[in-house]
C-alpha cells in the first residue's frame, strides 16, 4: 500500500542510500556500519519517493524489505499522483472530516465557492445532508478510500425516495466537504465532482394567480398569515428575507422595502434591493403596523407565532394553516415562492422591462427573454433613477385594471 510518509529536502539523511533504481533509496539501521563509513552489515528497507509539483515537496512510499518491491510502490504512487488522488500520511475518516469542516464553516475558516463565509442555513443544509444521507454509508471510511463508484452507488440509492434538488443538494455537500479537505492536502480527489446526477423531477412552479384570484386567496387567512404572502407576490420577497424582515427596513411614508439587509437574507449581491410597495401591500403593512401596536424598528414584520430557537417565523406552519383556510374556503393554494413567480407574471404583463424586473426580483442577470439580447441586459442597459417609480405604476396600474375587468365580468 502506498502512503505520504515523509516529507524531505534535498539532502539525505546518512543512513539513506539511493540505488540503482531512479528515486528508490535503502534505509540503513542505525547500528549499521555504514555510518560510520564502513560496509552495510544490516538489512536495510527500500522506500520510493517522488516529487509532488503541486504540493512543492517530496512524498514517499512505506519501506519494503526487498528493493522490488519499493520500485513497485514507487511507480503506484507516481500514477496516483498523475491521477490526482494521492494519498495521505495519517488518513482522515470522512465521519471526522464531516465535524471539523462543519465547525471551520461555523467558525468562517471554510469557505464557499465564491470565497465568502457560509451562510448559517448553508452550513445547516450541509450538515443536515452529510449526517442523515452520507456519514451512514460512508463515515467509517478514509477520506481517500471515497471513490466516484461509492457516491455514484449513494445517488442510486437515494434517488427513488428523493427527489431531484435533494439529491442535489447531498452531492454538492460532499463536493464541499472535498473542497475543504483538498485546500488542506488532506485528501488528492473529490469523489462527487463526476457522478451523473438525476433528473430534476419536482414540480414545475407553473402556479401562477391572477390578482383578483391573489386578492381573495389573501383575504380568506388572518392579517398575520396573508402578510407573508403579500410580501412575496406584491414585494418579490424570498422566504428567507420574509422572515427576517424587520420595520427598519419598511418605509410607510415613501412605500419602500430593502430587502436582504443581513448576510443571511441574501441568497446573492443582487438580492439587497429596494422594492417599491404598491397600493394592495402598502394598505397591508399598514394595518399591521397599527394591529402590532406600532412596533420597534427592530421588530420583525412577520414575527413567529411561538418562541422558537431560531427565532423566526415557521413557513411549514403557515402553510399548513393557510392550506387549511384555503380549502375551506374553495380555493387553490399557492406556495410563498409561488408568488414570486406570480409577481415576475405580473411585471412581465404589466410592461415592467426585463432590466428593472430582474433588479426587482433580486436576480444576478436578468434571464433570456424574448426580443431582448442577454448580454445588453446584463452588461449595458442600466436602470434609470426613476424607473423604479415608474415600475411601481406599471404594476399599480395592472393591477387595478385587471381588478376593475373582473368586477365589470360579473367575477367576484
Amino acid at each position: 500500500m502506498v502512503v505520504v510518509a515523509s516529507t524531505y529536502a534535498d539532502g539525505m539523511a546518512g543512513r539513506d542510500q539511493r540505488t540503482r533504481y531512479q528515486g528508490v533509496f535503502a534505509r540503513h539501521r542505525r547500528a549499521c556500519a555504514i555510518d560510520r563509513g564502513g560496509e552495510c552489515d544490516c538489512a536495510p528497507a527500500y522506500y520510493g519517493k517522488v516529487y509532488d509539483r503541486a504540493i512543492r515537496r517530496y512524498v514517499s512510499t512505506k519501506r519494503f524489505p526487498r528493493v522490488t518491491a519499493a520500485k513497485a510502490a514507487r511507480q503506484k504512487l507516481i500514477a496516483l499522483m498523475e491521477a490526482g488522488e494521492l494519498p495521505q500520511a495519517a488518513p482522515t475518516r470522512l465521519r471526522e472530516a464531516h465535524g471539523r469542516f462543519v465547525d471551520a464553516a461555523r467558525e468562517g475558516r471554510a469557505l464557499n465557492k465564491h470565497g465568502r463565509r457560509y451562510k448559517p442555513s448553508a452550513i445547516k443544509d450541509i450538515d443536515e445532508c452529510l449526517r442523515v444521507h452520507v456519514i451512514p454509508r460512508l463515515g467509517p471510511r478514509r477520506l481517500t478510500d471515497v471513490r466516484r463508484s461509492d457516491v455514484q452507488k449513494l445517488v442510486d440509492d437515494l434517488t427513488p425516495t428523493m427527489s431531484g434538488s435533494r439529491v442535489r443538494s447531498v452531492v454538492n455537500a460532499i463536493r464541499s466537504l472535498y473542497r475543504w479537505a483538498q485546500d488542506r492536502e488532506m485528501v488528492g480527489h473529490d469523489p462527487a465532482a463526476l457522478v451523473r446526477l438525476p433528473a430534476m423531477n419536482a414540480t414545475p412552479r407553473d402556479r401562477v394567480a391572477t390578482p383578483a384570484e391573489f386578492a381573495r386567496l389573501l383575504a380568506a387567512l388572518p392579517l398575520d398569515d396573508a402578510l407573508p404572502y403579500a410580501l412575496a407576490g406584491y414585494a418579490m420577497g424570498r422566504r428567507g428575507q420574509i422572515v427576517r424582515l424587520t420595520w427598519r427596513n419598511v418605509d410607510l411614508d415613501v412605500g419602500a422595502i430593502e430587502w436582504g439587509v443581513t448576510e443571511d437574507a441574501r441568497k446573492s449581491r443582487a438580492a439587497r434591493r429596494v422594492v417599491p410597495t404598491v397600493r394592495p401591500l402598502r394598505a397591508i403593512l399598514k394595518r399591521a403596523y397599527l394591529e402590532q401596536g406600532k412596533p420597534a424598528q427592530d421588530q420583525l414584520v412577520c414575527p413567529p407565532r411561538k418562541h422558537n430557537r431560531r427565532g423566526i417565523m415557521s413557513t411549514g406552519g403557515l402553510a399548513q394553516r393557510a392550506g387549511r383556510l384555503w380549502k375551506d374556503a374553495a380555493l387553490t393554494p399557492i406556495g410563498l415562492h409561488e408568488c414570486r413567480h406570480t409577481a415576475a407574471t405580473w411585471l412581465d404583463v404589466a410592461g415592467v422591462s426585463p432590466k428593472v424586473a430582474s433588479v426587482l426580483m433580486g436576480h444576478a442577470t436578468p434571464d433570456h427573454q424574448p426580443g431582448a439580447a442577454p448580454i445588453t441586459l446584463a452588461r449595458y442597459t442600466h436602470t434609470l433613477p426613476d424607473a423604479m417609480e415608474h415600475a411601481r405604476e406599471q404594476l399599480d396600474a395592472f393591477l387595478a385594471d385587471a381588478n376593475a375587468d373582473k368586477s365589470h365580468s360579473g367575477g367576484g
